[in-house]
């Protein structure tokens, strides 16, 4: 018996109280938006109100949300959040709550130290641990940094009147890699790397033509790249110096001009990376399937030769409505 004989089941915390029972048909609908690399996960919540009998009090920015999803047998955590938003409107009278992605582990409020701004400086010999480890420890945060991208090393990197969120994000831009604070943990990895916070695998899951409501496979001509090219300054010989990633037509040359060879090495690849990403895409909407997560891995059989195999999850959106429990993805082939 497949996922879609069982009924969908919900859980939605405020505030440590569980809206279950009387409150739980109140709820209208529910979305939750899982995004690979440093976007910040979202959910929305959408309450009908319209009981005489008993009309749910308005939340108040900053309410700690939780939501758990699925079914019986496959009921996971889908995150933490913080409401940013809150609507309240009629007729018909309903509230809905817009959230992002819960920070920190202990705070009431999105916001939290790692959106101050500061001013310091990274030298350049630094690994990517280190620094996400001194990031972690200054906003109370644990560490989850996968092996690959513990061993890179950014170079030097002035951080004036910047977060570190900030400047994490800038990294995480410059060298293709997902650096996301939530629910108390900083996780960076390796995009597409499909490694989880304890540096283990993400799930496979498999899919046969018959499991999904439509989809659809696409290439993009033109995309790809053949060489990039960095080029960083040489200062011992005072010369500019050219590293190059990848071989063939056509090439990319980025413009910036880069400290040393590790720092431009570093870069090239990782545009490279994205650009080997970017010339397969597929999009799947489908019954309700828990288990699909960005940086999750689905394999793909049954479908066409061009589409079997291999897919890493970009973003994954589930929806719980009165129309039932609907997943759709958005994946790009792995390297």
């Amino acid at each position: 018996m497949g996922l879609v004989d069982f009924r969908p089941l919900l859980q939605v915390t405020i505030n440590g109280k569980t809206l279950g029972g009387f409150l739980f048909s109140a709820i209208s609908s529910v979305t939750v938006t899982d995004v690979a690399g440093i976007v910040s996960d979202s959910a929305d919540i959408t309450f009908s109100n319209t009981s005489i009998f008993q009309r749910m009090a308005r939340p108040k920015p900053g309410a700690e949300i939780a939501i758990a999803l699925g079914y019986l047998g496959s009921f996971r955590p889908m995150g933490l959040f913080i409401a940013e938003e809150i609507v309240e409107e009629a007729p018909p009278r309903s509230i809905t709550i817009s959230a992002i992605a819960k920070v920190q582990g202990e705070t009431k409020s999105g916001l939290s130290p790692i959106h101050e701004q500061k001013t310091r400086s990274w030298p350049a010999g630094l690994t990517l641990k280190e620094i996400a480890t001194t990031i972690a420890d200054d906003n109370g945060l644990e560490l989850a940094v996968t092996s690959n991208a513990a061993a890179i090393v950014p170079g030097h990197i002035d951080q004036i009147d910047e977060s570190d969120l900030s400047v994490l994000t800038r990294i995480a831009l410059s060298l293709d890699l997902i650096a996301k604070p939530a629910g108390g943990r900083l996780f960076v990895g390796v995009r597409a790397e499909s490694k989880s916070a304890s540096d283990r695998s993400m799930p496979v899951v498999a899919l046969k033509e018959g499991d999904v409501s439509n989809w659809a496979a696409r290439e993009t001509f033109g995309e790809g790249v053949g060489t990039v090219i960095a080029v960083y300054r040489d200062r011992a010989k005072n010369k500019d110096v050219e590293v190059k990633i990848g071989e063939g037509k056509p090439e990319r040359r980025l413009r910036q001009r880069f400290p040393n060879e590790a720092v431009a090495r570093a870069v090239a690849t990782a545009e490279s990376r994205r650009s080997s990403r970017a010339v397969e895409s597929l999009s799947i909407t489908m019954v309700g399937r828990p288990s699909i997560v960005a940086e999750g891995i689905v394999v793909l059989a049954g479908f066409s030769s061009s589409a079997d195999g291999k897919w890493v999850v970009e973003v994954a959106t589930h929806t719980l409505s009165g129309e039932g429990y609907q997943t759709t993805f958005t994946a790009q082939r792995p390297e």
